[in-house]
């Protein structure tokens, strides 16, 4: 029996129901209601036959239970499956609320954080590697690996939405371009899978992110000359491949001789990865899939890198908090809107050489966090050589970390006001259409267009300085003011056209 009342969640599924049951939800008036119960019989058989043997066993019990022979190995086994129809309840009580608000703003229904808390948990193994059996409970521990994965993949698809074709997949891991290969290129043999890996490997090791024409991370597409070059290098590859012993009684990966075939590869392998990143669908069926369907990578390096990226960029951000108030809006101006020392001189009634010491003077407390950080967790014994090494980059996360803030407070209000306005930026600013084109897709002027869309600047530029004054306590006179523009026009060219793409198709559809 089911009871739910708003964002209360209580559900009573028995022991037998909760390893053998899934959850058929449907959102109504904003809220997420529980229908029934779908029984998935394999489960349900196995789980009499356990019970059987075990009858005094508890649900938290048997979830250890199914999570150490999980961690065994056993392979071919229900234990998977069974926790992931123990998680659904977890998925719904993240749906409900934590995960709703959280993405919210990214126009996610609680059905749609339903379905990809879902998609999580039909993965226990990658929830339950870790799992030591003594800080916290089977349900507790889901709860936080679904959550943070979840919002790993959304974030990945922002970021994703970001880069054009001929740079999006260079931000892309190897793990993800797997997993899109084997769930949405139809591909199923080994040989196959590694051919088109490789071709984006190639092309990440020979087209230069350092593109004279590149645009926030937007490349050009490649020359043929470049092609023939990625096509060389791939080869080489294939070489290198079929030495490896473990390839010994395998396919061997043959040689390209056209550079256009890798050309094509490489468009199967985003197109795939696109439709992969941006899926929003219903996995109940996916409960069938039979996890040695896939072709097995290790993946715990990457993983391992994953995290530790993640516990960087909490420590700069931890360590931002306590600069004071007037550091931080030096550094959210300098490196968030591109506002110069120079320019800040008026606004904070500060000599630029102040300004320039207050700011370094801030970098350098986060530095030495991390280097506090690395010494402690990574065994790194940093001297200044390791720190000049690692400063650009670190400039170059304070820039991202900050415009991200400013970037999120545009999309919000585009959202929020002008709505009905992001098909004609996406085709102007996101397919790079002549507004001729813009025009004739939209059955409208041209000189309408151009009126929409300057509006639209307009909005965006006067919202933006308006919340700076607001949560900031910052009035930016007249050229300063130039910078708001520049960086509303920067940022209208590179939004994430492909993901909205997708959330303007789901509000059509239920508006």
């Amino acid at each position: 029996m089911l009871y739910i009342k708003g964002a209360n969640m209580i559900i009573h599924r028995n022991i037998k129901e909760q390893f053998s049951t899934l959850l058929h939800v449907e959102e109504l008036r904003n809220n997420l209601i529980i229908t029934n119960l779908k029984k998935m019989l394999k489960l349900v058989n196995n789980l009499d036959t356990i019970l059987t043997h075990y009858p005094d066993q508890n649900a938290e019990s048997l979830a250890k239970t199914f999570i150490k022979e999980m961690q065994k190995n056993n392979q071919g086994k229900l234990y998977e499956k069974h926790l992931s129809a123990y998680l659904e309840e977890v998925c719904f009580g993240l749906a409900i609320q934590e995960l709703y608000e959280e993405l919210k703003l990214l126009k996610y229904t609680r059905s749609d954080c339903f379905q990809e808390a879902r998609k999580v948990a039909l993965e226990p193994m990658k929830i339950y590697k870790t799992y030591n059996f003594k800080d916290s409970s089977p349900k507790t521990w889901g709860k936080i690996q679904i959550k943070s994965k979840v919002k790993q993949t959304i974030l990945l698809s922002r970021d994703f939405g970001r880069y054009g074709t001929w740079s999006a997949l260079k931000y892309l891991s190897e793990k993800k371009l797997r997993e899109a290969l084997q769930a949405k290129s139809g591909i199923k043999a080994k040989k196959e899978i590694e051919s088109y890996v490789l071709v984006v490997n190639s092309y990440k090791e020979i087209y230069p992110s350092s593109q004279s024409k590149k645009i926030k991370g937007r490349l050009p597409e490649p020359n043929q000359a470049q092609w023939e070059e990625i096509q060389k290098y791939y080869n080489f590859l294939c070489s290198e491949y079929n030495k490896k012993p473990s390839t010994e009684g395998c396919a061997r990966l043959e040689a390209i001789i056209n550079f256009q075939v890798i050309k094509e590869k490489y468009l199967a392998c985003y197109s795939a990865a696109k439709n992969y990143i941006y899926m929003v669908e219903d996995t109940v069926e996916n409960i069938d899939i039979v996890a040695d369907e896939f072709i097995p990578v290790n993946h715990q390096e990457e993983e391992i890198e994953t995290e530790k990226q993640q516990q960087i960029a909490s420590i700069c951000l931890d360590e931002f908090a306590k600069l004071p108030l007037e550091s931080q809006k030096l550094m959210q101006l300098h490196y968030g809107l591109g506002i110069s020392q120079t320019e800040m001189q008026e606004i904070f009634n500060f000599k630029q050489p102040k300004i320039s010491r207050k700011i370094k003077q801030s970098e350098q407390k986060l530095l030495k966090a991390l280097v506090k950080w690395s010494q402690e967790n990574l065994g790194i014994t940093v001297n200044e050589g390791i720190i000049k090494e690692k400063n650009q980059p670190f400039k170059d996360w304070l820039k991202d970390n900050f415009q991200q803030q400013f970037e999120g407070v545009l999309e919000e209000n585009l959202w929020e006001q002008q709505k009905s306005k992001i098909p004609m930026l996406r085709l102007y600013y996101g397919e790079q259409l002549k507004l001729e084109t813009v025009a004739e897709r939209l059955n409208v002027s041209s000189q309408r267009i151009t009126q929409e869309i300057e509006i639209v600047k307009q909005n965006l530029e006067i919202f933006l300085r308006e919340w700076v004054k607001e949560k900031m306590d910052i009035s930016l006179s007249n050229s300063r003011n130039k910078r708001i523009v520049s960086f509303v026009e920067e940022w209208l060219n590179n939004a994430p056209y492909e993901m909205w793409n997708v959330s303007s198709q789901r509000l059509k559809v239920r508006s």
